[in-house]
C-alpha cells in the first residue's frame, strides 16, 4: 500500500538530497582532484532526475519544476532516481514553504514511491486546494490508481481502484468529477487454449500482434485505444464509448473547472478525407494513407465530452498538427465557459476562396465558446498557449521553436496583444523556482525574487557529484559534406590532452546546450557519454542544423538520410582537422529515428565506421514494411517496393545494401515490435557471415526505464566500443561470456576483411 509522510522512512535517496544544504549533518568537505573517480554508468542511472515526464523527452524545464499550491504558500516538486539494488525507479515528493525557499529549507518528505514497472511512481500532480494534492501513483507490483493526499495531515486516500493501469487523468478541485484514461483489458489471442485447438484465422491483424499474443498490449491500443472513464464522487466509474483512439502518448484528458466538459485528445479513426486540402504534407499523408482496418489514423485532434451525459463530440471540425505535445495545448477560461486552442487548423467549411486558403495553411491561437462552438480568433502566430491567468484574465503564449512569446487579453468580444511578457504578468507568487543546468554543471533547483536580485539555492539534486571526475563538454558546429551547418556537444576524456588522438564514438540526435546530458538526451537507450569519456572516448552528441527549418523540409524523404549521413561525415572531418581524433576508430549509435539513418550510413557512406550500435528505432527496410505498412517506408525509399520504384528501394533501402557493411555492428531491441524491426538487418547480416548480435529487452520501453535494462544497454555498449575501438576488455568474471562472443566476432570480422575491401562502395 501507498505510504504517507507519517509512514515512510528517510531512504538514501533523501540523505543524499540533504548533504547538498549548508549546515546539514551530512555535510562533507568536497573531495580533491585528484581524489575523485572516474563516472560510470551506474552512475548515470542512479542520478537523480527532475521527474516531470516532458522534460525527460527533451522540453524545457520552465514551468516545469515545481507546483505551487493556489495561495501560493507552499510548493511541491517530484524527483526520480534509480535503484540498481532493487531494479526500481525511486519516487519523491517533495514539499516546500515558499516563505521559506531563500533560506536553504530542508523540505518536508510527503511521499516516497518505488516503480517495478516501467511506469512512473508519482505522476500528473495536481494542486486540488491549498492543502490537498491528487496524484497517480503505484508500489511495486502494484497498478498505477488516482490518490489524495492533505499536506497538512497526512492522510492519503485512494479514489480508484482499476483493474488495468490508469494512464492519465483529471479531477475538479471539489473531488466532484473525475476523468481518466486506462488500459483496455487483453484481448484474446493465439496463444490462448482454444485458439491453439482450432487455429486462428488470419484477418486485420498485425504480425507483431500474431507473434507476441497477451504479452504486448501494444497492439490492442494501437487498434483499439486506451479506454476513458467518468466517475462521479460516491459513484461507480462508467466507461465512455469512443469512436476514436486514444494512446498513451497523447496529453491527458483536462475537465473545465466546473466538471462539466472535458477535452480529450485523440487519433482519428476515419478522419475526413478533405482534410488532405490543408497544406501540411505529413498531415495530408496520414490522412489518405492505407491502414489496417480499425487501427488509429495517426491525425490528432480534440473531440469534447459532456460528463453528465457521457456524449463525446468533435469538439472542432479541423485536426491539429501531428505532434500534439509540441506547439499544441488548450487552457479553460476561469469561469469554464469558453477554451483557448493553440495549434488547430480551422474548418474548412468557408467560401469565401481567400478565408479558405489562409485556413489551408494556418495553424491558429483561437477561442472556442461552449456549449455553441463560436470560435473567436486569437492569432494566427504558431505559439502554444501556456496559461490562462486568472486574475487579470491574459493568456501566455510561446513559441516551440524560438524565445518568441506573446500575451493576450480580452478586449470586450475580442482579443488583443499586449506590450509585455509573459513573465511581466502579475502573479500572486513572487518567487521563481528554476532548473539551472547546462552541459557542463549538472542540474540544481533555484530560487529567486522576481523583480529583484534576491536568489539561492534550494537543492542540489545530485551532490554525490562532486566525487567524480567528469570530461569537459564543448558545444560545436561544423560543416557536413553537402555544406549545411551542424551542432553538437562535444565530449572530452577528462584526462584529456591536446594532440593526442582518441577513438570517437557519435551519438545521433537530441543534443541540446542548455542540458546536463550526462549519458545521451533521455537518460535511457543505448547512449553513455560521459562513462564513454571516462574510458578514453571523444563523444560527439549530435544535434539539429543551425537551421530546423531546412532540417523539416528533408524528414521524411529520400534526402532525409543522405543528409544527416553528411553530418556525421563532416563532424569527422571536423574533428580530424582538429587533431582530436583517430579516422581509424570511429564509432557511431544510431536511437529510434536515426537508426535508419546510421544504418544508412553504413551501407552508402565513404566512412568505413570500426563499430556501430543500432538500437530500438524505424529502419525503413522492407521486412518492416510488409510486417507492419507505414507511408514513411515509401516516402524514404523513393516510393513502394513494387513494380518500377523497387529499383529505387534496391538503391536506396539499407536492408538491400547489407553486402556493403563493413562494420561490426550491435542489435538492441526493447519490444516484439522492434524484433520484427531489426530482423532483417539481423537475419541479413548473420546470412552474410558479418559480425552482428542481437540484445532483445522484451518488456522495456522505448526509453528504458528499469535500472536492469538500462544498464545492459548502456554499460554493454561502453564495452561494445571499448573493445572494437581499444581492443580493451572489463575484467568483470560476469562479462566473460560477452568477451568469448566478441572474440568470435572479431575472428569472423579478420577473415572477411579481405573479402570485404572488394566490394565496391558508395562515394
Amino acid at each position: 500500500m501507498l505510504r504517507s509522510s507519517g509512514q515512510v522512512k528517510f531512504h538514501v535517496f533523501f540523505l543524499c538530497a540533504l548533504a547538498s544544504w549548508p549546515g546539514s549533518l551530512l555535510h562533507t568537505e568536497r573531495s580533491s582532484q585528484e581524489n575523485k573517480r572516474l563516472v560510470t554508468v551506474r552512475d548515470c542511472i542512479q542520478m537523480t532526475r527532475l521527474a516531470d515526464s516532458a522534460y525527460r523527452s527533451g522540453a524545457s524545464a520552465k514551468g516545469r519544476v515545481v507546483q505551487f499550491s493556489p495561495s501560493g504558500e507552499h510548493f511541491v516538486v517530484v524527483l526520480r532516481k534509480g535503484n540498481l539494488d532493487q531494479n526500481t525507479d525511486d519516487y519523491s515528493l517533495l514539499l516546500y514553504k515558499t516563505g521559506q525557499a531563500l533560506d536553504s529549507p530542508q523540505p518536508r518528505v510527503l511521499l516516497t514511491l518505488a516503480s517495478s514497472s516501467n511506469r512512473p511512481a508519482i505522476s500528473e500532480v495536481k494542486w486540488l486546494d491549498n492543502d490537498s494534492i491528487a496524484f497517480l501513483g503505484e508500489n511495486p507490483g502494484g497498478l498505477p490508481q488516482i490518490h489524495t493526499l492533505n499536506t497538512s495531515s497526512g492522510n492519503l486516500q485512494r479514489l480508484t481502484d482499476h483493474r488495468t493501469p490508469i494512464l492519465s487523468y483529471d479531477v475538479t478541485a471539489d473531488q466532484k468529477v473525475l476523468v481518466f484514461v486506462a488500459e483496455p483489458l487483453r484481448q484474446k489471442s493465439a496463444h490462448e487454449q482454444e485458439t491453439v485447438r482450432f487455429g486462428m484465422v488470419i484477418g486485420n491483424q498485425f504480425l507483431e500482434e500474431i507473434l507476441a499474443g497477451d504479452s504486448w498490449p501494444f497492439v490492442a491500443t494501437i487498434r483499439e485505444g486506451e479506454q476513458l472513464f467518468v466517475k462521479y464522487k460516491g459513484e461507480s466509474a462508467r466507461q465512455i464509448s469512443m469512436q476514436d483512439v486514444l494512446l498513451p502518448q497523447l496529453p491527458p484528458p483536462s475537465l473545465s473547472p466546473d466538471g462539466r466538459y472535458a477535452i480529450v485528445t485523440v487519433f482519428f479513426r476515419d478522419p475526413p478525407r478533405q482534410w488532405e486540402g490543408y497544406q501540411d504534407t505529413l498531415l495530408a499523408e496520414r490522412v489518405t494513407a492505407k491502414r489496417v482496418a480499425g487501427a488509429a489514423s495517426g491525425v490528432p485532434g480534440y473531440i469534447l465530452l459532456d460528463t453528465t451525459s457521457g456524449n463525446v463530440s468533435h469538439l472542432l471540425n479541423a485536426p491539429l498538427g501531428l505532434f500534439p505535445r509540441h506547439s499544441e495545448g488548450y487552457a479553460w477560461a476561469p469561469d469554464g465557459h469558453s477554451v483557448v486552442l493553440s495549434g488547430t487548423f480551422l474548418p474548412l467549411d468557408v467560401t469565401d476562396p481567400r478565408e479558405l486558403d489562409k485556413r489551408r495553411k494556418t495553424k491558429y491561437v483561437i477561442e472556442l465558446r461552449l456549449p455553441n462552438r463560436e470560435i473567436t480568433t486569437v492569432t494566427e502566430r504558431e505559439l502554444k498557449i501556456v496559461r490562462w491567468d486568472r486574475a487579470t484574465n491574459m493568456i501566455s503564449l510561446e513559441s516551440r521553436y524560438s524565445s518568441e512569446s506573446a500575451v493576450y487579453g480580452k478586449t470586450g468580444s475580442g482579443w488583443k496583444e499586449f506590450a509585455i511578457k509573459p513573465e511581466d504578468i502579475p502573479s500572486d507568487v513572487p518567487l521563481e523556482v528554476n532548473l539551472e543546468e547546462d552541459i557542463n554543471t549538472p542540474p540544481r533547483i533555484s530560487v529567486s525574487i522576481s523583480k529583484s536580485n534576491r536568489r539561492g539555492m534550494l537543492l542540489d539534486l545530485n551532490p554525490q557529484f562532486e566525487e567524480l571526475r567528469f570530461g569537459k563538454v564543448e558545444a560545436i558546429s561544423w560543416k557536413a559534406t553537402d555544406g549545411h551547418e551542424v551542432l553538437g556537444g562535444l565530449y572530452l576524456p577528462p584526462d584529456y590532452a591536446a594532440g593526442k588522438k582518441y577513438p570517437l564514438v557519435i551519438q545521433t540526435h537530441g543534443f541540446a546546450p542548455s542540458r546536463f546530458m550526462i549519458d545521451g538526451p533521455w537518460g535511457g537507450g543505448a547512449f553513455s557519454a560521459q562513462p564513454l569519456a571516462s574510458r578514453g572516448f571523444v563523444v560527439l552528441q549530435v544535434g539539429a542544423s543551425r537551421d530546423r527549418d531546412q532540417d523539416r523540409k528533408y524528414i521524411n524523404t529520400t534526402q532525409e538520410a543522405p543528409r544527416e549521413t553528411a553530418g556525421y561525415e563532416g563532424a569527422i572531418e571536423y574533428l580530424v582537422s582538429r587533431g582530436i581524433v583517430d579516422p581509424s576508430r570511429v564509432g557511431i549509435i544510431g536511437f529510434s529515428r536515426t537508426m535508419y539513418t546510421v544504418e544508412y550510413a553504413l551501407t552508402h557512406s565513404k566512412y568505413r565506421f570500426a563499430a556501430a550500435t543500432v538500437a530500438d528505432g524505424f529502419d525503413a527496410g522492407y521486412f518492416s514494411y510488409i510486417g507492419f505498412p507505414n507511408k514513411d517506408y515509401e516516402n524514404l525509399n523513393g516510393g513502394p517496393p513494387f513494380g518500377e520504384t523497387l529499383q529505387l528501394w534496391l538503391k536506396n533501402a539499407p536492408g538491400f545494401n547489407l553486402e556493403k557493411v563493413r562494420t561490426p555492428v550491435r542489435i538492441e531491441v526493447y519490444s516484439v515490435f522492434g524484433i520484427v524491426g531489426a530482423w532483417e538487418w539481423f537475419s541479413g547480416l548473420r546470412y552474410l557471415g558479418k559480425p552482428v548480435e542481437l540484445i532483445y529487452l522484451r518488456d522495456g520501453t522505448h526509453l528504458l526505464v528499469k535500472p536492469s535494462h538500462r544498464l545492459a544497454s548502456q554499460e554493454g555498449n561502453v564495452d561494445w566500443f571499448s573493445f572494437w575501438l581499444k581492443g580493451e576488455e572489463d575484467p568483470d568474471p560476469g562479462k566473460a561470456e560477452q568477451y568469448a562472443r566478441w572474440r568470435e566476432l572479431r575472428k569472423q570480422q579478420g577473415e572477411n576483411s579481405k573479402k570485404l575491401a572488394d566490394v565496391p562502395r558508395n562515394n
